[in-house]
């Protein structure tokens, strides 16, 4: 197994021209990228197809690399470019659907015992929930929620791979986290089986013979920070009303202990974490 360091030597090693290492890092990579492309279409085949492009793309493009110790932030925007490309040249919407092969894979995971503390209908019903849930999910929502989830990836590299500020990729995850724990929600799974529910769908869409498929989601991955959360909430309809209600409640408050500057000041931070929402759009 290669480590971050192995990889990088062997980005730098293909880009003086190296064949031997190119082959390589083009094996050592495709497990990863697989798995990142699989859980953005959710179908064997097409995830099979845009991988061959995307390796072909770093083969053609090794050498535009800057940095090579940032390696894996490029190779997935050059992946989710072909996916997007795919999309946009079919004029498909990007919602997507589970493939029979990808149906097949969760009958036989399915069929097997599993030490999760679910029973087997439950689990079942949970893994067909979380997967249509993610199917539903805008493009850009699966896409942050696996980069961080899946790849642990840090916010900053998020925000490197998809050109924006670090705010930006935590408030896109915490948009992301939030439609998906509402889809389950709807299903019937409450909020303490989001992380259950992201490990079941991992395991379903890592390759069949990665040790990725037995990678755990922790609590701590999908925390995204207080400016992050408030700005992330506030972009919501519901999210604005709890604000509007918020500050009239301050508003209100505050009037009775003749704090007007102070009803001013709160209304106004959450005015200001509202717009801030809407330019994160």
């Amino acid at each position: 197994m290669c480590t971050e360091i192995d990889i990088v030597e062997l980005v730098r090693q293909a880009q003086r021209g190296d064949q031997q290492a190119m082959d390589h890092l083009a094996q050592v990579v495709t497990g990863r990228l697989y798995a990142y492309i699989n859980r953005l279409t959710l179908n064997h085949d097409l995830t099979q197809d845009l991988l061959q492009e995307t390796l072909l793309k770093m083969i053609e493009s090794i050498k535009d690399i800057e940095h090579p110790d940032r390696f894996w932030p490029w190779l997935f925007r050059t992946a989710l470019g072909q996916v997007q490309h795919y999309y946009r040249e079919r004029a498909r919407a990007q919602q997507v659907e589970f493939s029979s092969m990808s149906r097949r894979r969760l009958l036989d995971y399915l069929a097997r015992d599993h030490d999760d503390g679910l029973d087997r209908l439950m689990r079942r019903e949970l893994a067909e929930a979380v997967v249509d849930a993610m199917a539903q999910l805008k493009l850009t929502y699966r896409s942050v929620l696996t980069l961080r989830c899946y790849e642990q990836l840090s916010f900053a590299e998020i925000a490197e791979m998809m050109d924006c500020k670090e705010l930006r990729a935590r408030v896109l995850f915490f948009r992301a986290r939030h439609s998906l724990n509402r889809r389950l929600t709807k299903r019937g799974f409450g909020k303490g089986l989001l992380l259950t529910a992201l490990g079941l769908f991992g395991l379903l869409t890592a390759p069949a013979d990665s040790a990725s498929a037995a990678t755990t989601v922790t609590a701590a991955s999908i925390q995204v920070g207080a400016a992050a959360t408030i700005a992330g909430i506030a972009g919501t309809p519901s999210g604005f009303a709890v604000i509007l209600t918020a500050a009239g409640m301050t508003f209100t408050l505050s009037l009775s202990y003749q704090h007007v500057i102070y009803a001013f000041l709160v209304g106004g931070l959450l005015v200001i974490s509202y717009l801030i929402a809407l330019f994160f759009e």
